[in-house]
């Protein structure tokens, strides 16, 4: 991926638009993708642009906007690209690609369809609809490799946008930290890998307190009996933002051992309130982490326990992790390159 520079544009507020995939209707407010649209929404906003919230029963003039932003992909988006373009060039895409797939495996992936036929594999579609977009907004560098290696989209055109914290850090919390490990998901999600730690924390003896939607009852079981009779680990479901900031402030350490993990806006929030941070090995979060973070093999019971127990208690990265991450993943931070992205993509001619 090749890094933009900076380039001399007039400035003026923007009028733009926000499209979301459709089926983020299934997963309500809680969504990662539609928190990330809305956060940058309020950001822009701040700065004195009108962001529109796309409402599939409303009338848009297509053309008024100057930047018509899509957030994930999907079978949806062919043809309906082809007559927006038409009406306005200036389309630019969030992928979402949270994969941890080899990436010449994923390159492959691209080519099971046969547009004639109207069979599309979900890499393939997204393949056909990149070259109607001025500009790709990636999380990372993890997520740029699949586009422009496995799917051949000029480098010229990706922009690597992180993804800020929400927490607020209006003033230093003092509460002293507590010995336990936080973890903050989708609980029931095997892709959270809360199973394993659970047994790590089972193995390595260390208190674990496990908050987030616990899903069905159905979904939840397979936590419930692998936690038996320990009683180390606690299971707090759903917690309110305020709990989850206390929650936050007291937690030594918090773990976020995702076999497949986008980013992990929780991590960020609990470096921010001075947890010691183990994550994934694995995608893109490590990015934002860099050596100031465990970086654990999340398919392994004993590194992720031992890890912890590191954070736990020997001297953490912290506080030079709460200062590199207010430093570099603020909402104005992020809302500053978002908006010179926006400005390049207006004044460009790809």
């Amino acid at each position: 991926m090749e890094t933009h520079t900076k380039i001399q544009v007039d400035l003026f507020d923007m009028k733009v638009a926000y499209i979301l995939r459709p089926n983020i209707l299934n997963s309500g407010d809680s969504n990662g993708i539609k928190s990330q649209a809305r956060t940058w929404k309020a950001g822009l906003e701040k700065l004195g642009h009108t962001v529109d919230e796309v409402d599939i029963w409303k009338h848009y003039s297509w053309k008024e906007y100057d930047i018509i932003h899509f957030f994930g992909t999907g079978l949806w988006l062919i043809g309906l690209l082809n007559e927006l373009k038409k009406k306005n060039a200036n389309l630019v895409l969030s992928p979402i690609i949270d994969s941890v797939e080899n990436p010449f495996m994923y390159k492959l992936s691209t080519f099971i369809g046969a547009a004639k036929m109207r069979l599309y594999s979900p890499t393939y579609a997204m393949k056909k609809s990149l070259p109607y977009f001025m500009g790709v907004f990636v999380r990372s560098a993890n997520e740029a490799k699949y586009l422009s290696y496995s799917m051949n989209y000029p480098g010229e055109k990706i922009f690597n946008i992180p993804i800020s914290f929400n927490a607020k850090i209006d003033k230093q919390d003092s509460t002293e930290k507590e010995d336990f490990c936080l973890h903050v998901s989708s609980i029931y999600q095997s892709r959270k890998n809360v199973i394993r730690l659970i047994q790590a924390a089972k193995k390595y003896k260390f208190k674990l307190v496990l908050a987030g939607s616990k899903g069905t009852e159905q979904d939840f079981l397979p936590i419930k009996r692998e936690i038996g009779d320990a009683k180390n680990i606690e299971v707090l479901g759903f917690v309110s933002n305020e709990q989850l900031d206390d929650l936050y402030t007291k937690a030594k350490v918090f773990a976020l051992p995702s076999i497949i993990e986008g980013v992990g806006i929780v991590a960020l929030d609990a470096a921010i309130h001075g947890c010691a941070i183990v994550i994934t090995n694995i995608g893109g979060p490590k990015e934002y982490f860099g050596n100031l973070a465990y970086q654990v093999n999340p398919y392994s019971v004993d590194e992720i326990g031992s890890s912890i127990l590191k954070a736990m208690h020997e001297k953490s990265f912290q506080p030079d992790l709460s200062n590199h991450i207010a430093e570099n993943y603020s909402l104005s931070k992020v809302i500053e390159q978002l908006e010179e992205s926006y400005y390049q993509i207006i004044s460009s001619d790809f």
